[in-house]
């Protein structure tokens, strides 16, 4: 006699438990219909535990971002000796890296020699020269507006270009291609097989645009300055020897730094050139 009230309660509780189910399960057609509102108790109580492949994809995912971020090199913020030489392109270009040395504290040579290419420089040892003169920690390059569109370009000045790399040695250096104004006949995609992706700068893009002088081949003071903006940003994020290069509150280097941190020397064109 004793167990039928148990036994009735257990059959409440069963009751109640059904419906309470049936109440989550249809909770949307309840409310909809009766003004009643859910816990949602079925739906926790019968989610299933999250997947193993998930929390292994997620952690993928973590590992890929992680990876990304560490995909470039550390910014180096230590003070340098930049050695800057190359063609005519610099004659504007290297003003405006005179005031990102001001700026950053840097240490700047810049040698100008008109007319010159690749093979100009390494037959005369020049680059080997003013190494040795300003003993320089950083290095950068700017050749290659003189030998657009030289035929064979590959077979004519790959060694060129293997000589000056060999004189720069094992000094962390940067590569700047020219800003084209046509269609080269291989010049960029030479110099992009002997130096690798995070020490050349490839200024002829599409996304790239320069106001150019009357002579149609150089950028102007005002178009050079912005190349030359876009070449530290990128030496700053991408490249694989990233140096401090923030931007300069001045356009220029101001005299009193340039007379005492910032060389200039201006080389008259190669003879026959």
């Amino acid at each position: 006699m004793k167990k039928k009230p148990l036994f009735a309660i257990s059959l409440l509780l069963v009751a109640a438990l059904l419906i309470f189910c049936v109440q989550s399960f249809f909770s949307e057609e309840l409310e909809e219909h009766l003004g009643l509102s859910s816990a949602k108790f079925a739906g926790a109580l019968f989610t299933a535990a999250p997947d193993s492949t998930a929390k292994k994809s997620r952690a993928h995912k973590s590992d890929s971002t992680a990876a990304e971020a560490q995909k470039f090199a550390a910014l180096d913020t230590t003070r340098k000796k930049i050695l800057f030489f190359g063609d005519s392109m610099l004659e504007r270009l290297g003003p405006r890296l005179g005031a990102y040395a001001e700026e950053n504290g840097h240490e700047l040579a810049v040698v100008t020699w008109y007319s010159s290419s690749t093979e100009v420089w390494a037959k005369s040892g020049k680059a080997k020269e003013f190494i040795e003169k300003y003993k320089p920690n950083y290095v950068m390059v700017c050749l290659g507006g003189n030998e657009l569109f030289i035929s064979d370009i590959k077979q004519k000045r790959t060694k060129y270009v293997q000589q000056l790399l060999k004189e720069i040695g094992n000094r962390p250096y940067i590569w700047i291609g020219p800003p084209n104004w046509k269609d080269d006949t291989g010049f960029n995609e030479m110099v992009q097989a002997l130096v690798p992706a995070g020490r050349f700068y490839l200024s002829y893009t599409p996304d790239q645009h320069y106001e150019r002088a009357k002579d149609g081949a150089h950028p102007t003071a005002a178009s050079a300055a912005k190349w030359m903006d876009r070449i530290c940003r990128w030496v700053m994020t991408k490249s694989d020897f990233p140096i401090r290069l923030n931007l300069p509150a001045n356009a220029k280097v101001s005299a009193e730094y340039r007379k005492n941190h910032c060389h200039y020397e201006y080389l008259s064109p190669p003879e026959g050139e």
